[in-house]
């Protein structure tokens, strides 16, 4: 008898609160200390995943480390030269999520999927994720951060010190899945009242695997293109100790990541011989001051100084049969695309603690202010463009920001409160795209918002809180929707000078609990979205020269939509139900809309179903696990322009083993094996910006490719397919 989604939510949520109170009753099983995932007090809880778990998953990048969180995916882009795009949190990707490195944003996302084998600039591509102390993920609406916020946090010296005067390890991985290895090593030393730590790792491998068996050039290929990369990554920190409250620390961070890529699929008959350089290059320094007290006013401050400057290069050549373009730049026939896109960025985060208690409330206060100086600039040489797609531009943004829990008896009450503005400054020094038409225009756009939140919960047992929030979110349009020009002679993509910033009202309503022994939390959320940001085709309305071929197919420009609409539950539970022994379970189910004109339609980036079960024994000595996940199929109905889109989805369930061996004090063994029994499937996330864009002005997808990537087929879709069975291995020494 098949089951919907709604039951299955409903089934869980019982199996939950069933739970919830076995394990209330049977409090008198042996205690195991069990570090909770959320740690904050409050009610607006981020997800914590620690270094712990990170190197026990052997995770190589941001997608390996981020599998286990419900509702939460991260973009590999399939078939294009992007890497770890961008993450996608109940529904929303891209620039919609704020993501950033001990508190420095990260760089645009490109928002232009159809440019991915020519523009690349996944923000994903500047993390190291050997470097990570924890990431904590937060789900609830923001400013500057529409869908949420994923914020990464580097080790620090006390990490790898671990209460000694000096310390370090020395790490190695290799994962068959892209035939990569990758060696780190780190050492920390403290002397007297300074502390500091180095850490390096440099990593090497090829391109991704699949289910594709088919070789050759052009369409039909199915096997994965050709592709080697490498990686170079460095991080310093030091501290000093002023005294027994104030401390002084300096940070030095540099990725270097090169690529290398034969795109064999996109050969056809104008062209073939393709080949790509990319290059991400990041450099960061920054100093701070923590100020720490038990007692006073003011219990904790950290305030930052700092500059960072990415930059992504991208090189194209095509051998063309009958010769380039006159004009274009070339070698021998060989027809050259190269852009260039830099952010150096200036900026101050300062962030401050208050506690105060009494016999009837206790309160926890935390505020501060956070600017950022962007100046983004950008360069391209070859067709598709008749000038730099993006224009540069100089952006300012800012915010200051008071959030508090307020516990009173049994009542947990969490008020927020954040004032966000922006301005941003674009230019058309190299810009120039050939027309005086308005939707080539650029403006200078400023906005300010307010951005409260509201957290409500009910503490009737440790195992019993039931909990409300309401947060309200505001996202500036990007540099890319502002000021845009692409063309690659049967149609073009536009910016637009005159977006409104995004914003949204998010609600939740869940209930949640955890003792030593047992962990759980249900939730269904309703978020609604204002002035939603999207691709319309204006081909009717807008005139271009002839320059830009009079006969297009059609004309993209980014647009501002009435509304949008993403709704769905997500549930988990962790049990100890014996010492060392842990089952846990998780699930995630999401729709969405997209408005205009009172029409709603499906929106693409909400991902199917995806439930999760693990089993796991662990001890210091050793451990292991066994995890099953289950995705149900992405049904036509919930893809917009279904009919001209072939969709391979599926529903498919996944095993993956893994453990881990410490026959030693010192030294450590990892081993996973994951999918293993080969299931052949698609991710939704890394294939949805393939479906097809909408050609009225009425609607929009978001995510849509219209342009250079080979369009999916049933033919060739085993060439987007995810990889097979992989394994996995690991092994580290400390000293």
């Amino acid at each position: 008898m098949p089951y919907s989604p709604k039951t299955l939510v409903l089934a869980l949520a019982l199996i939950g609160f069933s739970g919830a109170v076995w394990a209330e009753d049977e409090g008198r099983l042996p205690t195991v200390e069990v570090k909770a995932h959320n740690e904050k007090t409050g009610i607006f809880q981020p997800v914590k995943v620690n270094a712990t778990e990170i190197t026990r998953k052997d995770a190589v990048d941001l997608k390996t480390a981020l599998t286990d969180i419900p509702g939460v995916d991260v973009l590999g882009a399939q078939s294009t030269r992007q890497g770890n795009d961008s993450i996608t949190i109940r529904g929303l990707s891209g620039n919609r999520v704020a993501m950033s490195i001990d508190g420095i944003d990260m760089p645009e996302s490109n928002e232009n999927k159809e440019t991915g084998q020519y523009v690349i600039f996944g923000r994903g591509n500047f993390v190291d994720v050997s470097a990570l102390s924890h990431i904590d993920v937060s789900k609830n609406a923001q400013g500057f951060g529409l869908g949420g916020s994923v914020a990464m946090h580097t080790l620090t010296p006390n990490e790898i010190l671990r209460g000694q005067p000096q310390g370090g390890y020395i790490d190695t991985q290799y994962n068959s899945e892209d035939k990569s290895s990758a060696v780190t090593g780190a050492g920390a030393l403290q002397r007297g009242a300074w502390r500091g730590m180095v850490l390096g790792t440099y990593r090497k491998g090829s391109e991704t695997d699949n289910r594709g068996d088919v070789g050759g050039q052009g369409e039909y290929r199915t096997k994965s293109d050709p592709s080697d990369h490498n990686s170079r990554y460095f991080l310093t920190k030091h501290e000093f100790d002023l005294d027994d409250r104030n401390t002084l620390n300096f940070a030095a961070e540099y990725l270097s990541r090169n690529q290398w890529t034969d795109s064999l699929s996109q050969a056809n008959k104008q062209y073939h011989d393709i080949h790509g350089f990319d290059e991400n290059q990041k450099i960061r320094f920054s100093v701070g001051h923590q100020y720490h007290n038990d007692g006073g006013l003011i219990q904790q401050g950290d305030t930052q100084l700092y500059w960072q400057k990415t930059k992504t290069s991208s090189a194209t050549q095509r051998l063309y049969t009958k010769g380039c373009q006159q004009g274009g730049p070339s070698v021998n026939n060989r027809c050259l695309f190269d852009f260039n896109n830099q952010d150096e960025v200036w900026g101050l985060n300062t962030d401050w603690a208050s506690s105060f208690d009494s016999d009837v409330v206790q309160q926890l206060w935390h505020y501060g202010a956070k600017v950022a100086y962007h100046d983004l600039t950008s360069d391209w040489a070859g067709y598709y463009a008749k000038s730099k797609p993006t224009a540069n531009s100089k952006s300012l943004r800012g915010s200051v920001f008071v959030d508090g829990d307020v516990s009173i008896g049994r009542w947990l009450i969490s008020p927020g409160l954040s004032m966000n503005y922006y301005r941003i400054n674009p230019n058309n020094q190299g810009y120039e795209p050939g027309t005086d038409h308005q939707i080539a225009q650029l403006k200078k756009q400023s906005d300010f918002a307010l951005t409260p939140r509201l957290g409500i919960a009910y503490r009737l047992t440790p195992l019993l809180e039931p909990y409300f929030q309401y947060s309200r979110g505001f996202n500036a349009p990007s540099s890319q929707q502002l000021a845009f020009s692409w063309n690659t002679g049967n149609y073009s993509i536009w910016g637009n000078p005159n977006l409104k910033a995004e914003t949204a009202n998010n609600f939740e309503l869940g209930l949640r609990g955890q003792n030593d022994v047992f962990a759980y939390g249900i939730s269904g959320f309703d978020n609604h979205y204002k002035n939603f940001i999207d691709y319309a085709d204006v081909s009717n309305s807008v005139t271009l020269p002839g320059t830009w071929t009079p006969n297009q197919l059609f004309i993209l420009q980014s647009q501002n939509f009435s509304k949008a609409h993403i709704y769905g539950g997500e549930a988990y539970a962790r049990w100890k139900f014996a010492p060392d022994w842990k089952v846990s379970g998780s699930l995630a189910y999401a729709r969405g809309s997209l408005r205009q004109d009172g029409v709603d339609h499906p929106l693409n980036s909400v991902s199917p179903m995806k439930v999760k079960l693990g089993l796991a024994y662990e001890q210091e000595r050793w451990g292991s696990h066994v995890d099953l996940t289950y995705v149900a199929a992405k049904k036509d109905k919930d893809i917009y322009s279904a009919s001209s889109f072939y969709n391979p989805s599926r529903s498919y369930a996944l095993v993956d083993m893994g453990g881990y061996w410490k026959p030693a004090k010192h030294l450590s063994l990892r081993l996973g094996v994951n999918n293993v029994f080969n299931q052949k499937y698609w991710n939704w996330s890394d294939i949805a910006y393939l479906t097809p864009n909408v050609h009225d002005n009425a609607h929009g997808t978001t995510g849509a490719s219209d342009g250079n990537t080979v369009s999916m087929t049933r033919n060739n879709a085993d060439f987007y397919s995810a990889p097979g069975r992989t394994f996995n291995l690991g092994l580290r020494y400390t000293f």
